[in-house]
């Protein structure tokens, strides 16, 4: 069985409040909202990888700070038609402010949100465990 690795980056703001972004997939890949999230390519680190996907979905290159959010989770699905075991690591990236996206053929749609409203908008467990991370992060 395929193994693939990938990253999750959750990007925020937090001036003048707290927003959070999260993007829409395609109808085709399932049309839920999510945050950035992307394989690892072969010998690149993750935060490398986390910063790309964000570059290749957003178009946000101006990072003020990446956090590692210390959690990681591992599931199987089949991409392609190959049943994988995915292995997914979290990130944080700050920017400086709300930013318009340039969205890539992956999503639809994206949206700046506050933390209940991302919460509301997510459905999948561990992003919503990745966001209560990111929360913790910055209530310490």
């Amino acid at each position: 069985m395929a193994t693939r690795v990938n990253v999750q980056g959750f990007v925020y703001c937090n001036h003048p409040t707290l927003q959070i972004l999260v993007l829409k997939r395609t109808p085709q890949r399932g049309g839920y909202w999510q945050p950035v999230c992307g394989g690892v390519e072969n010998g690149e680190a993750h935060t490398e990888a986390v910063l790309r996907e964000i570059a290749e979905e957003t178009g946000i290159t101006l990072i003020k700070l990446l956090t590692d959010l210390n959690y990681t989770f591992s599931y199987r699905e089949t991409k392609n038609g190959v049943l994988m075991d995915m292995q997914d690591y979290c990130y944080a990236a700050e920017i400086e402010h709300p930013v318009d996206i340039k969205l890539s053929g992956e999503h639809e749609a994206y949206q700046w949100l506050s933390y209940a409203e991302a919460q509301e908008c997510l459905t999948w467990e561990h992003n919503l465990i990745a966001l209560e991370r990111l929360m913790q992060l910055l209530r310490d």
